[in-house]
């Protein structure tokens, strides 16, 4: 594990466990922000199901969420695991100080490697960046979202900039919703139903940001909206994991490329695509203000 630290905050890496955030915590009142671990920290093997593993914490979804072939030739026989490449496997440390660390991976599935770096802007603010090369000979179509399981312990609020934006159910139930009505239900505030989970992608937004306003702090999330077009939103009110006693509440605040945790439910055009021997860059920032 790495700690990185500021005056604010502190942040557990994990290169070893598919490079995800472990817990952030800010420092004076000891508040931790993501679901603590669940199991002990294993890294998850690459043929490994993620499932079985500590699903605590913030990881990285790439090149896919939802398990399954990738959809275009040459790679189409090739299975994807379950939230991506990137929750399997360990991330190698290129760099590591006080407040950055640089890891590095190779794609075992598809032909790419990755940079990741996490680092602090600002005494309250992580920055999230990638760099991902395609080194095949054909396009490489992918879905990259954050994923960080946010302790909610009760009332919240979400706020997401625009209006009349795009509602989207997943996995689709076929029917137009608008922000942030969905079965009657104000998801902005309104917990679902105890034993439920719900995944939703909110688009339309009109700039590249959105909040999760909580009694204590507010957690405000910033992105390039052309690169992030999407922001999706899952609900788990004490439903998950599913095959044990844990369960746990929380809400996962999801910047992502695409509206769908699948590569191919959506037209081509929804999905970034990575030319031959080209390289993709985008970056998150997550800023954490306490309340008074």
């Amino acid at each position: 594990m790495i700690r990185l630290a500021s005056s604010l905050l502190s942040v557990d890496v994990l290169p070893e466990v598919g490079g995800k955030i472990g817990q952030i915590t800010e420092m004076l009142s000891g508040t931790k922000f993501l679901v603590s671990p669940q199991k002990e920290y294993r890294t998850v093997p690459h043929d490994g199901d993620w499932l079985r593993h500590d699903t605590s914490g913030m990881d990285d979804c790439f090149p896919n969420v939802a398990a399954g072939l990738y959809p275009d030739e040459p790679w189409s026989t090739l299975h994807l695991p379950d939230l991506g490449e990137w929750t399997h496997g360990s991330w190698d440390v290129l760099n590591a100080g006080k407040r950055q660390v640089v890891m590095t991976q190779a794609g075992r599935v598809l032909p790419y490697s990755a940079i990741k770096t996490v680092q602090f802007i600002d005494e309250g603010t992580l920055e999230f960046s990638y760099r991902v090369r395609n080194r095949g000979q054909s396009p490489m179509r992918f879905l990259w979202s954050a994923h960080p399981l946010i302790s909610v312990e009760d009332v919240y609020k979400l706020e997401l900039p625009g209006e009349k934006l795009a509602l989207r159910s997943f996995p689709d139930d076929g029917f137009q919703h608008t922000w942030p009505i969905l079965e009657e239900m104000d998801l902005s505030r309104q917990w679902i139903m105890r034993g439920k989970s719900r995944k939703v992608f909110v688009t339309g937004l009109a700039d590249g940001w959105c909040s999760l306003w909580l009694p204590r702090h507010k957690l405000h999330f910033t992105f390039d909206l052309e690169v992030l077009p999407a922001v999706g939103l899952w609900f788990n009110h004490y439903a998950f994991p599913a095959w044990n006693d844990r369960q746990f509440r929380c809400i996962a605040v999801e910047p992502c490329t695409s509206p769908s945790d699948l590569l191919d439910e959506l037209d081509i055009s929804r999905y970034p695509r990575i030319p031959p021997q080209d390289t993709a860059v985008w970056s998150m920032r997550l800023s954490i203000e306490p309340l008074t």
